[in-house]
């Protein structure tokens, strides 16, 4: 590589470059070398902006960062393992029942965190039913809990990524190594190096998911740059003209200088993480002018297949079956006294009862996260559509848009919220006056937060579809005369239909599961599910708290239970 960056390469830059450069691999049928080529410089490009702002980092702000990646770091250690083991397992091998484990790891992906939290803690924490007799105090506390909980909630999206980059490979590739090398060799040698982006993107995807969550960090009260911000925006700090929030508390003068100039410098090192994740991702979407006409290649286990069933049952059992189990108790507990003494016991009956009486107990809250939700919902999926529509067809530059993801990706929630309720808090003698009376009033504000939280993820799926389209068929369309919009009603929309429900029920799911925005912007007199649960929880995880969340990951599988149904057909389809 002679120039990085738009400019002549240096030592180092090479250095970094030929490092970086077998990530976007050309074995890969979906990248050509001058996407390589940008990718690597996106990628390049990413970790220095990275290492400019920790540079620019205030000594406050580099420990609240250097929290979030111990965060980041142990949820990898945890996730990363266990996430290749299934994705090679569910992609590469002939495992018997991989088709569900997918769509089971396909709906836990979408459980939000503060399920994942209440269930580990109705295991793990105070009075759980795994630690009964022992002093859960000692280690599930803190760290090691925040750790342990988004570790286990991150698997799926390992998965998620790391078989998205499995099956973008040629399989022609692993078909010719088999001549020379056993089918273990080939899947060590050349699959899973196949695969690096793909755990590099799962790997910077995930430190930007712990950079930007509160529902946990706030739980097990552990200090990092996305908590420090809701706890500032609590105290208003963040919400008045700067200055006005300084007092002679340390604490409060130590958020203002967060105020003042670190908000930016935390949020563009978030950014430059989320780049370098989308230069990752790039490597392996899929492209019209790259269909392979070959099979994917399928290692046969033969009586191994039963050994890797083994494993994957029992790593499924502890992400899956563990918390469930939890929740399930948790509901169904009961106590009585008998001869002077407290007697625990279980009743089925209860815990059935207290699921179902969940949703009309919380109804108010059932019905605005719906009503949120779906005017987000409506609206991600209406932009994204257009957005997704004019990257692959090119009408506009790629950089702006990709900009706009990854600012919707990387700015923390309580940020993006503290941002809103600055241009919608105004003054009552300013002609601006009905955005604070849409604020005060009415669900404007958390749409339009929830719509941002959704609108990149609708549009990268949306990309990826829309990408697979033939050229072809454009370009007859073309000579026949349809325009940019016409080509996207009559043409992408009919032959993409089940990407785009999809993707509305992705963005209700992302809707459903927000909290760390909704939580500040919200109107009085309106709870969500995420913002009731957030609250129970801190009162502990009992068993109405366990009942609403047992509710809302019914509810959220069965939205995914749907989505997969519609989009299986479209997936068996050969591309148009």
């Amino acid at each position: 590589m002679q120039y990085l960056i738009g400019v002549p390469a240096g030592r180092l830059e090479g250095r970094i470059a030929s490092k970086i450069s077998p990530i976007f691999d050309e074995q890969r049928m979906t990248l050509s070398r001058s996407d390589k080529l940008l990718a690597v410089r996106w990628f390049v490009l990413s970790f220095f902006g990275l290492a400019i702002f920790i540079a620019l980092a205030s000594v406050r702000l580099r420990g609240l960062l250097m929290n979030s990646s111990l965060l980041a770091a142990g949820t990898l250690a945890v996730s990363l393992p266990l996430g290749v083991l299934l994705a090679v397992t569910v992609v590469k091998t002939s495992m018997p029942g991989r088709r569900l484990v997918e769509g089971l790891l396909v709906a836990l992906l979408f459980i939000p965190l503060y399920v994942h939290a209440t269930a580990w803690k109705a295991a793990l924490g105070h009075s759980g039913w795994l630690t009964t007799g022992l002093d859960a105090s000692i280690w599930f506390t803190g760290w090691m809990a925040s750790i342990w909980v988004h570790g286990f909630a991150a698997i799926p999206w390992v998965v998620l990524f790391v078989a998205a980059s499995l099956r973008s490979l040629r399989p022609e590739l692993e078909e010719e190594s088999l001549q020379d090398a056993s089918s273990w060799r080939v899947l060590r040698r050349v699959s899973l190096r196949g695969a690096t982006a793909g755990i590099v993107a799962a790997a910077l995807w995930i430190a930007v998911l712990c950079f930007g969550e509160i529902a946990v960090t706030d739980l097990f009260q552990i200090r990092t740059f996305a908590e420090e911000i809701y706890t500032a925006a609590n105290l208003g700090v963040l919400t008045e003209p700067l200055g006005m929030g300084a007092s002679s508390n340390v604490e409060l003068e130590n958020i203002s200088q967060l105020a003042a100039s670190d908000l930016w410098v935390g949020t563009g090192v978030v950014m430059a993480l989320v780049f370098a994740a989308l230069a990752a991702i790039r490597s392996w979407l899929p492209s019209s002018d790259a269909v392979s006409t070959s099979a994917d290649w399928i290692w046969n286990l033969r009586w191994g297949r039963w050994g890797f069933a083994l494993a994957t049952a029992v790593i499924l059992v502890g992400m899956v079956g563990v918390p469930a189990a939890s929740l399930v108790n948790k509901t169904g507990v009961t106590t009585a006294r008998v001869d002077q003494e407290v007697v625990r016991s279980w009743s089925a009956k209860k815990s059935g009862r207290m699921v179902v009486d969940s949703f009309w107990e919380h109804r108010r809250e059932w019905g605005w996260t719906f009503a949120i939700g779906s005017a987000a919902v409506v609206a991600a999926t209406l932009v994204g559509v257009v957005l997704a529509w004019s990257l692959r067809s090119g009408s506009l530059p790629a950089f702006p848009i990709a900009s706009l993801l990854a600012l919707g990706f990387s700015v923390p929630g309580p940020l993006l919220a503290v941002w809103l309720i600055r241009v919608l808090n105004q003054p009552d003698d300013s002609i601006l006056w009905p955005l604070t009376w849409c604020y005060n009033h009415t669900i404007f504000a958390p749409s339009l937060i929830q719509f941002f939280r959704a609108l990149p993820l609708t549009t990268l799926l949306l990309w990826s579809q829309f990408a697979s389209v033939s050229q072809d068929v454009l370009d007859s369309a073309t000579s026949d005369g349809a325009g940019w919009w016409r080509q996207l009603v009559c043409v992408v929309l009919p032959l993409r239909w089940p990407a785009v429900v999809a993707a509305g029920g992705m963005a209700m799911i992302v809707a459903m599961g927000d909290l760390a925005a909704t939580l500040l912007v919200a109107p009085p007199g309106v709870t969500t599910l995420s913002m009731r649960i957030f609250g129970l929880l801190h009162y502990g995880a009992e068993d109405r708290v366990a009942a609403l969340c047992l509710a809302v990951a019914l509810v959220v599988s069965a939205v995914v239970i749907v989505i997969l149904l519609i989009a299986m057909p479209a997936g068996r389809r050969s591309v148009s």
